[in-house]
């Protein structure tokens, strides 16, 4: 799937608002394991655009700079999109279900993006396909955005996935 600089920033732009936002949301008003409210559906609705939009910007990022980061960036972005597409599978039947739902693949998914997004980022730094803070960000932004979950670790991922729709805008 080829896609332009300018769709693939877009995705990015989109996956980086949607995390941001997920993330707030999260922090006013934690998601509970059965749904008590709108909140909640809300806040799993936003999650969705978010990893589709990351797997649409990461497709665009491999179709503009695949070519450079050779095949061990390949297979983290591969492992990337996989993961991200399991996370995106569970959050739809979470939200169809009103409660956490799917839990191995949400692991299985989050286990896949973490390797993913290290292997991918090293390549690129690598590489030098994006600038240092471009693969900085793909690497960081993941493991952060674990690490900090509980106090809105999704902006962090958000505001990488913002760095690179950015960069992505820049092509």
């Amino acid at each position: 799937m080829k896609m332009s600089a300018r769709n693939s920033a877009i995705a990015g732009f989109v996956a980086g608002l949607g995390y941001v936002v997920q993330a707030i949301i999260g922090l006013i008003k934690p998601q509970t394991e059965v749904f008590s409210g709108s909140s909640d559906y809300v806040l799993e609705a936003v999650f969705i655009v978010a990893l589709l939009s990351t797997v649409l910007a990461l497709l665009g990022l491999h179709s503009l700079k695949g070519g450079l980061y050779g095949k061990a960036g390949a297979v983290g972005m591969w492992l990337a999109v996989i993961g991200t597409g399991l996370l995106a599978i569970s959050a739809v039947v979470t939200l169809f279900a009103g409660r956490n739902s799917l839990g191995p693949a949400f692991l299985g998914g989050t286990l896949l993006a973490l390797v993913g997004y290290i292997v991918l980022g090293v390549s690129i730094l690598r590489a030098k396909a994006l600038p240092l803070w471009g693969g900085l960000a793909l690497m960081l932004g993941f493991p952060l955005s674990l690490a900090l979950s509980a106090f809105g670790g999704g902006i962090v991922f958000g505001l990488a996935w913002l760095v690179v729709g950015y960069l992505l805008l820049k092509q």
